[in-house]
C-alpha cells in the first residue's frame, strides 16, 4: 500500500512540475495605441494620397468591409476593386480629418475596436463613422472588419424622414 502512495505522489510531482510555464506578460496599451494610432494615421494618408497598394495592404485577406448602404457589404477583392476605381478619380476629394478617436484593446492586446468620426472635405453636413477592428498579425495591425456609416445628428431625423419619403 506504501509504495501505491509513494508512486502516486511521485508521479503527481513530476506531472505537476513537468508542466509547460506560460507567464503572459500584459501589453503596453500606451505602446500599442501609439502604434495603432500609426496604422490608422498611414490608412487615412494612403486613402488621401490614393496609394492603393498601402491602403489595401493593411486589411486582412479574410477581412469583412461595409459601406453606407445596405446592399454594401464585400469581401477584401470586392473591396479592392470599388476601391481602387473610387481613388481613380480625381475629382474626389479624399482628405480625412479625424474629430475624435476611441481605442478599445482586447484583455492581451492583440485585437482593437476603433471608432472614428470625421467629415469628408466635400460633405460638411452629415458625419461620418468608421467602425474597424484590427488584429494584431506579427508586428503589423490589419483591419479585419471596417464598417463606414453616415451618422446625422438626432435633430435632423426627422428632415431626413421627410426627404425619402
Amino acid at each position: 500500500m506504501k509504495k501505491a502512495f509513494y508512486s502516486i505522489v511521485v508521479a503527481l510531482i513530476l506531472l505537476t512540475s513537468c508542466q509547460p510555464k506560460t507567464d503572459t506578460v500584459p501589453f503596453d496599451k500606451v505602446a500599442a495605441k501609439e502604434d495603432l494610432t500609426k496604422t490608422l494615421d498611414t490608412m487615412y494618408a494612403a486613402f488621401r494620397d490614393r496609394n492603393i497598394k498601402t491602403f489595401l495592404s493593411l486589411m486582412a485577406d479574410d477581412g469583412l468591409f461595409c459601406g453606407t448602404s445596405p446592399k454594401d457589404i464585400w469581401d477584401k477583392a470586392t473591396y479592392a476593386k470599388l476601391m481602387s476605381a473610387m481613388l481613380a478619380d480625381t475629382s474626389l476629394s479624399t482628405g480625412i480629418k479625424v474629430d475624435r478617436r476611441e481605442i478599445r484593446f482586447d484583455t492581451d492586446g492583440k485585437s482593437a475596436f476603433v471608432i472614428d468620426q470625421f467629415f469628408f472635405e466635400w460633405n460638411k453636413r452629415i458625419p461620418i463613422r468608421h467602425t474597424v477592428h484590427f488584429i494584431k498579425s506579427g508586428e503589423a495591425w490589419k483591419c479585419d472588419f471596417l464598417s463606414t456609416a453616415l451618422i446625422p445628428k438626432d435633430e435632423d431625423f426627422e428632415k431626413i424622414y421627410n426627404a425619402v419619403k
